[in-house]
């Protein structure tokens, strides 16, 4: 089987300018205050992991935010507090990270239409019926079972900074890349996105163009040598969950 296209969404592509762009973003969107970005503009140098203190003072402003509002779908309601299937309710208290002294946005459950729908797996693999049915958790560990093991990921010092040359090494070995991007995604942005690209420096072969989904604006694309990006409107960060409709239609115009 020959492999000829890759398809990736909302991904974290590159440190600095995920940062700055998730910044960006939410200051563009009207989430926070001119004086809270003018504060990590001029204090937070993402070109490096630590910061110093009026960096981490004004980024807890911004992740103080997504308390009350879901960072990967801007527009869609949290699932209700008083739920057993709230994230407050299935999740406990994260500790400190080694990038930021706070990330607990990223504890925050992705939602969809259902705001609660990532968090039913929750639900029913903490029910004892459901363990002993899988001979799960026979050590009886008191903890319960979470989608993401965070102390695993906390623990996670490997991981590059940068993929951008793997990309340009696939694209100039002729592997059509397609990165696509939900526009109401603010933990892993357009605006992130368009930055980390623009690193890459490419030959634009075909400017902003909408692309239509039953006879609709279905988002917006460039395509670059070797390279196309295109939004998907309305969607957040994991875009079929979002817009179904419309990511079979980007599946089928790749």
């Amino acid at each position: 089987m020959s492999y000829v296209l890759s398809q990736i969404g909302n991904a974290l592509m590159d440190y600095q300018t995920d940062q700055e762009g998730m910044i960006d973003y939410a200051w563009g969107h009207a989430l926070i205050s001119d004086g809270t970005h003018e504060a990590i503009v001029k204090n937070c140098d993402f070109a490096k992991l630590g910061q110093t203190e009026e960096c981490e003072n004004a980024l807890n402003e911004y992740y103080g935010l997504y308390d009350i509002m879901d960072m990967y779908s801007l527009y869609t309601p949290l699932c209700p507090e008083g739920s057993p299937l709230s994230t407050s309710s299935m999740v406990s208290q994260s500790t400190a990270t080694p990038k930021f002294s706070r990330l607990e946005y990223l504890r925050k459950i992705p939602a969809g239409y259902d705001p609660c729908l990532m968090n039913y797996a929750t639900t029913y693999f903490n029910r004892p019926d459901v363990q002993e049915a899988l001979h799960a958790n026979v050590t009886n560990i008191s903890r319960p079972w979470a989608l993401c093991n965070f102390d695993v990921l906390y623990a996670w010092n490997d991981s590059t900074d940068s993929v951008l040359p793997i990309i340009k090494k696939l694209s100039d070995g002729g592997l059509r890349i397609w990165i696509y991007s939900g526009d109401t995604d603010g933990r892993v942005p357009v605006t992130a996105t368009r930055y980390t690209l623009n690193k890459l420096a490419l030959n634009v072969t075909e400017d902003w163009t909408p692309w239509y989904s039953h006879k609709e604006v279905g988002g917006w694309s460039i395509v670059y040598d070797g390279l196309t990006f295109v939004t998907v409107k309305g969607a957040g960060h994991q875009v079929p969950t979002f817009a179904p409709k419309r990511s079979l239609q980007l599946i089928k115009i790749s």
